[in-house]
């Protein structure tokens, strides 16, 4: 236990070490010192730039996960157990070097992460704390990679696309102390310059039909500072966008949200769980916490409509969801199971802060878990806010004239007799 808790301590020191560097995050903090500002997703971020260009937007996207919160728990679909939805995955690999086209081999480690982890198969779900078990389960939701393009030609679900763009991030035009203008180039410029990836006239490539596959963009999202000694500053390691609730929302507030492609995008180095790059200093403190391929499991959730689930604010902020743990503020990509920075009553209980939580800042290697609210979210988001992306497939029943069996085939693997039970 010593051991651990000395390990602990370094590593929180090495990643506080790491949060320091670049000037992007530094003029974070000096902006709100009371903000704890680190590497990780840009989705909320995402949300408050949407808010910026158009005022009212994160109250409307308030509002709808609040009803969705509503609906979805009253329909219990995470009750249901004879469906799965299938959701078709393209995955756009943008690179200007080598390093950045990483092979096949990564992306189809990254669906078999991702198909463990929304159904509950991964190996480290015997991780999770018992007092957690009873609110945990299947999500029901699995991912291929596309097998027909948009124009229903073969495919393998991978684009290949060489860009000039180097650092999808930017060139920051701005060095040391010029805190305004580099937090006005952020405001103005860097979700532009990262969302250049999903456009093939910026230097990156159109999507596929956004309602009908999950496409997911791969390049170098980091920023580059040639005032502050050529400088390259990773702020987000991914980010997706949230559901748009197209029917309740003005088009004042579409028009803005429309201008982003509908999907995620994750530097290149976050892919898979057997991806042959890794950090660097300072950053090389990250190797092993966010390249184990939970980052895009996070970002798929936020594509479903999770929030994270410390809600992005102290205890009096939440996800909205009736089942996750409040907490003041993220894990630190730590798996510190001490913690218990809120009070709160779920069922009856004070929870600890769930670090095995996906949607949470905590190392890969103990996030294992979605709550029962988090899905419910998730699958009504897929019936009412993404209803043509997924392929809902049945066990043991017919759906269009198709027969979907349940089938256990044991001993597995082996070289001799094996009992089918269908």
């Amino acid at each position: 236990m010593k051991t651990f808790g000395v390990l602990t301590i370094l590593l929180i020191i090495a990643v506080s070490q790491v949060q320091a560097q670049g000037l992007v995050i530094k003029s974070k903090q000096n902006q709100e010192a009371t903000t704890d500002y680190t590497v990780g997703c840009g989705s909320n971020d995402f949300m408050k730039h949407l808010d910026s260009k158009i005022s009212g937007y994160y109250d409307f996207a308030n509002k709808s996960m609040t009803e969705i919160v509503k609906n979805a728990s009253n329909e219990n679909y995470s009750k249901s157990v004879d469906s799965i939805f299938v959701i078709p995955v393209v995955f756009h690999i943008v690179y200007n070097n080598g390093f950045e086209n990483i092979p096949d081999s990564v992306i189809q480690n990254q669906i078999t992460v991702l198909n463990n982890s929304y159904r509950r198969m991964n190996s480290d779900t015997t991780n999770l704390r018992p007092i957690f078990q009873n609110i945990v389960g299947d999500a029901k939701i699995e991912f291929v990679l596309a097998q027909t393009d948009p124009e229903g030609n073969p495919t393998t679900g991978i684009t290949r696309t060489y860009s000039e763009v180097e650092y999808f991030g930017g060139i920051l035009p701005y060095g040391s102390g010029q805190n305004q203008e580099i937090t006005d180039w952020v405001n103005d410029s860097l979700f532009y310059n990262l969302f250049r990836i999903t456009n093939d006239t910026l230097g990156g490539i159109n999507p596929w039909d956004t309602d009908k596959y999950l496409n997911v963009w791969v390049g170098d999202l980091r920023i580059f500072e040639p005032q502050f000694n050529n400088y390259e500053e990773i702020v987000y390691f991914g980010l997706s966008t949230p559901p748009i609730d197209h029917h309740n929302w003005p088009d004042s507030v579409l028009d803005v949200v429309n201008i982003y492609e509908q999907g995620v995008i994750l530097h290149y180095i976050n892919v898979g769980a057997n991806n042959p790059n890794s950090f660097a200093s300072p950053y090389n403190a990250y190797n092993g916490l966010v390249t184990t391929g939970k980052l895009l499991v996070h970002e798929v959730g936020h594509f479903l409509g999770l929030r994270h689930i410390w809600g992005d604010g102290d205890c009096s902020v939440d996800d909205f969801i009736y089942d996750t743990p409040n907490g003041n503020a993220a894990s630190q990509w730590n798996c510190d199971k001490t913690r218990n920075t809120c009070v709160d009553d779920i069922f009856g209980i004070d929870l600890p802060d769930m670090v095995e939580n996906y949607m949470d800042y905590s190392s890969g290697n103990c996030q294992n878990s979605f709550t029962i609210g988090q899905i419910e979210v998730m699958q009504y988001v897929l019936n009412y806010y993404r209803p043509d992306i997924a392929n809902i497939e049945v066990i043991n029943n017919i759906v269009d004239n198709q027969f979907y069996m349940d089938i256990q085939v044991y001993p597995n693997p082996t070289t001799g007799v094996v009992t089918v039970i269908s």
